[in-house]
């Protein structure tokens, strides 16, 4: 797998300002990095410090710009205050990203589901849409060019084996993202929703654990492997929050190597 070349990409985003949530690594930090090499100017809203600054460093070390501000997605007052830094600091916002995930989210059958593990999960994949979306309207709507991209997952549109808190939360997503759409459209705010198959930290260590069960799975996808957080997740998600995408909204698109082609 080659290194993307992101001159094609360069200055598609530019003079836009971008918050993507739960930044701090993984797909997120991934998103933040492909926004800025596309010419946004970034908020990394986590609720790690160390994280945050760190995407921050690799963000200009690769020439963008960007700045961390602590958020907890689950608090809407800190929802409220992040918008409001990132307007002070950047002069607007154009892009939400909400990509922040409950660390919890793993596979649990039901019987196991306690009312605060499904609270907090509950808290970060559907409470912070509802307090991103607040927080943000005015600010999307003024711009005329606004932006809202969900991270969800193709477990949300198939059914996840054994993990009913994750799918069903994930599924409702994909309706707040359809319901917005129609909402906003008179607006000029577009609304979607990514879902990724990315090779994350922890996905890569699952796999390298057992060489045999990655060519197993890789064989599932048509394209031989998971995608870059950077380089195939990321150019997606610059491309829906681009004017290239300007007349698709309310869409769920799985950005996967062509995994779940049946759906």
């Amino acid at each position: 797998m080659t290194t993307l070349d992101w001159t094609s990409m360069a200055g598609l985003l530019a003079g836009r300002v971008a918050i993507v949530t739960g930044a701090s690594g993984g797909v997120g930090r991934g998103l933040a990095r492909a926004l800025a090499l596309s010419g946004a100017r970034v908020v990394v809203a986590a609720r790690s410090p160390a994280g945050g600054q760190e995407t921050v460093a690799v963000i200009e070390a690769e020439g963008g710009r960007a700045l961390f501000v602590a958020t907890d997605v689950c608090d809407a007052t800190a929802v409220r205050c992040t918008v409001e830094a990132t307007v002070q600091a950047f002069g607007g916002l154009d892009i939400v990203v909400h990509n922040a995930a409950s660390t919890l989210a793993k596979p649990t059958p039901l019987e196991d589901i306690d009312d605060a593990l499904w609270a907090e999960q509950a808290g970060v994949s559907l409470d912070a849409l509802h307090h991103l979306a607040h927080a943000a309207l005015p600010h999307l709507r003024d711009t005329g060019r606004g932006r809202f991209l969900v991270l969800s997952s193709a477990q949300g549109q198939h059914g996840g084996a054994m993990n009913p808190a994750y799918t069903a939360l994930k599924a409702a997503q994909r309706g707040f993202v359809k319901a917005l759409a129609r909402e906003w459209g008179p607006h000029d705010i577009v609304v979607n929703a990514l879902a990724p198959a990315a090779l994350t930290d922890a996905a890569k260590a699952y796999l390298d654990a057992d060489p045999e069960r990655t060519r197993e799975a890789m064989k599932s996808f048509p394209l031989g492997r998971m995608g870059d957080m950077r380089d195939d997740i990321g150019p997606a998600a610059v491309a829906m929050c681009s004017d290239l995408w300007r007349y698709v909204t309310g869409q769920t698109v799985n950005v996967d190597g062509g995994y779940y082609t049946a759906l």
